[in-house]
């Protein structure tokens, strides 16, 4: 059967993208309310046939992710109650708060990030307590084709979207924003400091994986007794954490 998707946005197209990279096995299927948008996204996603409605979807596909916003998801579960009770669809959120266990006995709740397009996104997953195995394992297969998942208890997703969902932006300011310092600090051409920054974290994370290290041991490589690296690693020592519990005071998942 089809895999659905009720809401071609940023996360919507990432995953519509990510499965058809992907080639996933079955169909897939998506709608959107913008008929633009969502011929935008078909383009990008080679093998996405576009429904003419949610209800559409909700008929044709099992699971359907309904990645839309809280309200919006909510209103089109309850808009379509009747549909969901003869079918009971495996839906999947992507906003904690939809009362998904109101349409469905088959449902999880998942944060994703906009990196699943790119195969190596990430995830976070609650089930159901009582979803059956069968049904896990199709989402463990779909969203594990476009990145990395963790499974989580459903009441801890908000606080961990800190360091996934909100993440890529988050590290991504950082990093330019450490790029911009030096390049205003020294007169240096901005776009090749930010270049640096990027090329150089890029091949941080490929150290990471290909020689199986963690941070402790890429420091060791890196940090020479007295040099200028392990100097500013002291001033992250002493001042981040102070920073870290303002940010996340701010976001509000303290």
């Amino acid at each position: 059967m089809d895999t659905g998707i009720i809401g071609l946005g940023r996360l919507g197209a990432s995953l519509a993208r990510g499965l058809a990279r992907a080639a996933v096995e079955g169909g897939l299927c998506g709608y959107n309310r913008s008929a633009e948008k969502a011929a935008e996204v078909a383009r990008q996603a080679p093998g996405l046939a576009l429904a003419g409605s949610a209800r559409e979807v909700l008929e044709r596909c099992d699971p359907v992710f309904v990645w839309m916003n809280r309200a919006d998801a909510s209103a089109l579960l309850e808009a379509h109650r009747e549909v969901l009770a003869a079918r009971r669809p495996l839906l999947v959120s992507c906003t904690p708060g939809v009362p998904m266990e109101a349409f469905t006995p088959r449902w999880a709740e998942s944060v994703p990030n906009v990196a699943l397009f790119t195969g190596r996104g990430v995830t976070l997953l609650a089930c159901a307590p009582d979803l059956a195995a069968a049904d896990r394992a199709r989402l463990l297969a779909l969203l594990g084709a476009c990145g990395a998942v963790h499974e989580l208890p459903r009441s801890e997703l908000a606080y961990y979207t800190a360091l996934s969902s909100c993440g890529p932006g988050l590290y991504a300011h950082l990093l330019e924003r450490w790029a911009d310092a030096v390049s205003a600090r020294r007169g240096y051409d901005r776009e090749l400091c930010r270049a640096m920054v990027r090329d150089t974290m890029a091949g941080t994370l490929a150290l990471h994986a290909e020689d199986g290290i963690d941070a402790a041991e890429v420091v060791h490589r890196v940090a020479h007794p007295g040099g200028s690296t392990e100097q500013g690693l002291k001033v992250i020592d002493q001042h981040f954490a102070a920073i870290a519990e303002e940010m996340l005071r701010a976001m509000n998942k303290w």
